[in-house]
């Protein structure tokens, strides 16, 4: 018998998750081909831990422990999100547009 998320949620069985994501506007980032390939790259690697962390048949204890899989992970994670902030955000073509119409300046 399958329940969908909302089935779930209304049941309180997933508790603390509208608490947990925080909203925030869709930014968009330019990224250079460099960037691009290094995220690209890290994302390749942190799928691979994954994947060789959840096919151990070793008991693993809780997430978050001192298993140097997860700290790498963590770590690589970290890299990802650095090198994505660090891009230039770009401004939505929509807002584009009616700052032109509007002649207003570039913010």
């Amino acid at each position: 018998m399958s329940h969908s998320l909302l089935e779930i949620s209304q049941a309180g069985l997933v508790t603390g998750l509208s608490s947990a994501v925080e909203l925030r506007p869709f930014v968009r980032r330019q990224l250079s081909p460099e960037e691009g390939r290094a995220i690209e790259i890290l994302g390749h690697a942190i799928e691979y831990l994954a994947d060789e962390y959840c096919a151990d048949a070793q008991p693993k204890g809780r997430l978050g422990n001192a298993d140097p899989r997860i700290e790498a992970i963590q770590m690589l994670k970290a890299l990802n999100r650095s090198i994505y902030f660090s891009a230039a955000e770009v401004q939505p073509a929509f807002a584009r547009v009616k700052r032109w119409v509007l002649g207003t300046p570039t913010p």
